[in-house]
């Protein structure tokens, strides 16, 4: 598959969609989740994208976004990379926090890690989304 559509495919599952991906013209179709956003707020969105997928159920794999822990395992696989000591215990310390996702990125943005950061989870996603696909894919 191209990669330019599994990039598209990630870049709207980490803002928060619920994906659809058409199986033969590989069409992509998004909604905000409903867990995530507000769902009186995107309703038109969400019924426009369930009624046109409903159109060809047989045609269109839908990708939920990865599970919280798939998603704290790359960034704990991402610091075991980072050779700077004092940044990777900074990043641990982040991830044992009551709020690991958010003081992860907070402290890896703010480092000179970050493109690699960057780099290193969209090769994991892309990996993730592959498997995902192979699951559901004939």
């Amino acid at each position: 598959m191209d990669d330019n559509i599994l990039f598209d495919i990630i870049d709207l599952l980490d803002d928060g969609e619920i994906v659809y991906l058409h199986r033969e013209t590989k069409e992509v179709l998004s909604y905000p989740d409903p867990q995530r956003w507000n769902e009186q707020e995107y309703i038109d969105v969400i019924e426009e994208v369930k009624a046109r997928a409903a159109a060809e159920p047989d045609q269109f794999v839908v990708i939920d976004p990865p599970e919280p822990r798939d998603s704290f395992h790359i960034m704990e696989d991402f610091v075991f990379t980072v050779e700077d000591e004092h940044l990777r215990t900074r990043l641990l310390e982040a991830l044992e926090s009551k709020k690991p996702f958010r003081y992860f990125r907070a402290t890896v943005e703010d480092s000179p890690q970050c493109d690699a950061w960057l780099d290193f989870k969209d090769a994991r996603m892309k990996e993730w989304l592959l498997e995902q696909l192979a699951r559901v894919w004939d």
